[in-house]
């Protein structure tokens, strides 16, 4: 069941958060605490990973929620699953030739 449009629904498992829905000015603060609770998951260590399958829609926002993980997690990496509209977008931008962090897997 896809969340209504204009609503994010964000399922996180450890470091693995999940995302269903919009990311924009309105629900990126929520994107925002539940990436900083994945990366501090397992005492920091790791990979976080974002599952973009579900996602429709990722705005400016979103994509500074990213800019800004991916800075903090330093030599840790942030990992795109899923393919889709934010992975076009994370492309698009070349963030993954800025962040080398940030990897797109799918």
């Amino acid at each position: 069941m896809e969340p209504e449009p204009g609503l994010l629904e964000v399922r996180r498992r450890g470091a693995v958060v999940t995302l269903l829905g919009e990311v924009d000015l309105n629900t990126s603060e929520l994107l925002r605490s539940e990436l900083a609770l994945a990366c501090e998951f397992g005492n920091g260590a790791g990979d976080v990973v974002i599952d973009f399958t579900g996602l429709t829609f990722i705005g400016s926002s979103g994509v500074h929620i990213l800019i800004e993980t991916a800075t903090n997690l330093g030599e840790r990496r942030l990992v795109l699953l899923g393919g889709g509209w934010a992975v076009y977008v994370v492309n698009l931008l070349g963030l993954t030739l800025r962040y080398p962090n940030i990897v797109v897997d799918g």
